[in-house]
Protein backbone atom coordinates (compact mmCIF):
# COMPACT_ATOMS: atom_id res chain seq x y z
CA UNK A 1 0.00 0.00 0.00
CA UNK A 2 2.65 2.41 -1.15
CA UNK A 3 4.69 2.18 2.04
CA UNK A 4 1.84 3.25 4.32
CA UNK A 5 1.82 -0.07 6.21
CA UNK A 6 4.35 -2.80 6.85
CA UNK A 7 3.83 -6.31 8.14
CA UNK A 8 2.97 -9.75 6.89
CA UNK A 9 0.15 -10.96 4.66
CA UNK A 10 -0.82 -14.61 4.28
CA UNK A 11 -3.75 -16.53 2.85
CA UNK A 12 -5.58 -16.88 6.19
CA UNK A 13 -4.21 -13.93 8.18
CA UNK A 14 -2.52 -10.56 7.91
CA UNK A 15 -0.78 -8.37 10.45
CA UNK A 16 -0.13 -4.75 9.55
CA UNK A 17 1.51 -1.87 11.39
CA UNK A 18 1.38 1.70 10.19
CA UNK A 19 4.68 3.24 9.08
CA UNK A 20 5.02 6.08 11.52
CA UNK A 21 6.94 6.76 14.68
CA UNK A 22 5.97 6.11 17.44
CA UNK A 23 3.63 3.24 16.65
CA UNK A 24 2.69 0.67 19.27
CA UNK A 25 -0.41 -0.71 17.55
CA UNK A 26 -1.14 -3.34 14.93
CA UNK A 27 -4.14 -4.48 12.94
CA UNK A 28 -4.71 -8.21 12.60
CA UNK A 29 -7.13 -9.65 10.07
CA UNK A 30 -8.21 -13.30 10.25
CA UNK A 31 -10.41 -14.94 7.60
CA UNK A 32 -13.78 -16.05 8.97
CA UNK A 33 -16.15 -18.77 7.69
CA UNK A 34 -17.73 -16.47 5.10
CA UNK A 35 -14.36 -15.58 3.57
CA UNK A 36 -14.26 -12.06 5.03
CA UNK A 37 -11.64 -10.72 7.40
CA UNK A 38 -12.38 -10.13 11.07
CA UNK A 39 -10.24 -7.15 12.12
CA UNK A 40 -8.61 -6.92 15.51
CA UNK A 41 -6.67 -3.93 16.83
CA UNK A 42 -4.18 -4.30 19.67
CA UNK A 43 -0.74 -3.39 20.92
CA UNK A 44 2.29 -4.92 19.28
CA UNK A 45 4.77 -6.87 21.35
CA UNK A 46 6.13 -6.12 24.00
CA UNK A 47 3.49 -3.44 24.68
CA UNK A 48 0.68 -6.03 24.68
CA UNK A 49 2.40 -7.95 27.50
CA UNK A 50 3.10 -4.74 29.44
CA UNK A 51 -0.54 -3.62 29.09
CA UNK A 52 -1.80 -6.95 30.50
CA UNK A 53 0.67 -6.82 33.41
CA UNK A 54 -0.29 -3.23 34.23
CA UNK A 55 -3.99 -4.13 34.08
CA UNK A 56 -3.43 -6.98 36.54
CA UNK A 57 -1.38 -4.78 38.88
CA UNK A 58 -4.01 -2.07 38.71
CA UNK A 59 -6.79 -4.48 39.62
CA UNK A 60 -4.75 -5.89 42.53
CA UNK A 61 -3.99 -2.36 43.75
CA UNK A 62 -7.67 -1.42 43.58
CA UNK A 63 -8.70 -4.52 45.54
CA UNK A 64 -5.99 -3.98 48.17
CA UNK A 65 -6.94 -0.32 48.54
CA UNK A 66 -10.62 -1.16 48.95
CA UNK A 67 -9.80 -3.77 51.60
CA UNK A 68 -7.78 -1.15 53.52
CA UNK A 69 -10.65 1.33 53.20
CA UNK A 70 -8.89 3.75 50.86
CA UNK A 71 -11.26 5.05 48.18
CA UNK A 72 -9.11 7.69 46.49
CA UNK A 73 -6.69 5.34 44.75
CA UNK A 74 -9.40 3.05 43.27
CA UNK A 75 -11.34 6.05 41.99
CA UNK A 76 -8.20 7.55 40.41
CA UNK A 77 -7.22 4.20 38.84
CA UNK A 78 -10.75 3.69 37.50
CA UNK A 79 -10.85 7.16 35.94
CA UNK A 80 -7.38 6.68 34.43
CA UNK A 81 -8.41 3.24 33.12
CA UNK A 82 -11.57 4.60 31.51
CA UNK A 83 -9.63 7.42 29.83
CA UNK A 84 -7.04 4.94 28.57
CA UNK A 85 -9.77 2.58 27.29
CA UNK A 86 -11.64 5.40 25.51
CA UNK A 87 -8.40 6.58 23.87
CA UNK A 88 -7.62 3.04 22.72
CA UNK A 89 -11.10 2.58 21.22
CA UNK A 90 -10.86 5.91 19.37
CA UNK A 91 -7.47 4.91 17.95
CA UNK A 92 -8.92 1.53 16.95
CA UNK A 93 -11.76 3.12 15.01
CA UNK A 94 -9.46 5.67 13.38
CA UNK A 95 -6.86 3.06 12.30
CA UNK A 96 -9.43 0.61 10.93
CA UNK A 97 -11.10 3.42 8.96
CA UNK A 98 -7.70 4.53 7.66
CA UNK A 99 -6.87 0.94 6.61
CA UNK A 100 -10.15 0.43 4.79
CA UNK A 101 -9.76 3.80 3.05
CA UNK A 102 -6.27 2.82 1.87
CA UNK A 103 -7.49 -0.58 0.67
CA UNK A 104 -10.35 1.02 -1.26
CA UNK A 105 -7.98 3.63 -2.71
CA UNK A 106 -5.56 0.87 -3.76
CA UNK A 107 -8.38 -1.21 -5.25
CA UNK A 108 -9.71 1.81 -7.13
CA UNK A 109 -6.27 2.62 -8.57
CA UNK A 110 -5.99 -0.93 -9.98
CA UNK A 111 -8.99 -0.34 -12.22
CA UNK A 112 -7.98 3.07 -13.52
Amino acid sequence: MNGFYNGSVGTEKFELMRNRFPNNHRIIGIVNDRGNYDLKFDFKSPMNILAKVLLGLGILTIIASLIKGNWILPIAFTIFGLIFFADFKLKEKKEINRLTDKILEFHKSEYE
